[in-house]
């Protein structure tokens, strides 16, 4: 070995796992919101769509962690979003039942299964597209998947979740074509 491959084989090395790094943490940082999301459902809702009590609890919940130095849990935006994705994304769950074995989950109950008064996604209906493989969701990153639920309709959520999948969006490019409406624009032609 010369010493151009030296470095060549270093740099390589070094980027690949540097890439499974990246890969890693936000498999763990989607886990742990989703488990968060739980929680704050199963606390705060009792399974139901809707808390009848407690509004502030999102607001609570972020001082309280903030307090703790919890990083990227302080905003209850960033919360509400938590909540969303374990609604949206419920076959998360195992992957958190294959990482955690037994951990305290509430279940899934059909009335949380509607948003709204609508379906989502991981109900089972026909008038829903296929909810996406757990594998193919956990390439996705927390950046992704907050743009992702912000998408009401579950067709056009999972056009975008396959398209970046495919291409590899970064969440700039996600966030340029749902801006450009690549969604709408691909049915009508």
């Amino acid at each position: 070995m010369n010493y151009s491959s030296l470095i060549k084989s270093i740099t390589g090395a070094t980027h690949r796992l540097q890439e499974h790094v990246a890969t890693v943490a936000n498999q763990a940082l989607v886990i742990r919101n989703w488990l968060v999301g739980a929680w704050l459902v199963e606390f705060g809702q009792n399974g139901k769509d809707r808390a009848k009590y407690g509004l502030k609890l999102l607001e609570s919940v972020a001082a309280d962690l903030a307090k703790k130095e919890i990083k990227g849990l302080t905003d209850p935006r960033v919360l509400r979003d938590c909540r969303v994705l374990y609604r949206v994304y419920p076959q998360i769950r195992g992957v958190v039942t294959r990482e955690f074995g037994a951990i305290s989950l509430p279940p899934i109950s059909q009335e949380l299964a509607t948003l709204s008064g609508k379906r989502i996604r991981g109900s089972v209906t026909r008038d829903l597209p296929t909810p996406l493989v757990l594998e193919n969701l956990m390439r996705l990153s927390w950046t992704h998947l907050q743009e992702l639920i912000r998408l009401d309709d579950p067709w056009c959520r999972a056009f975008y979740e396959n398209e970046c999948i495919k291409g590899r969006w970064s969440i700039r490019q996600l966030q340029r074509q749902i801006g450009s409406l690549l969604y709408e624009r691909t049915g009508l032609s």
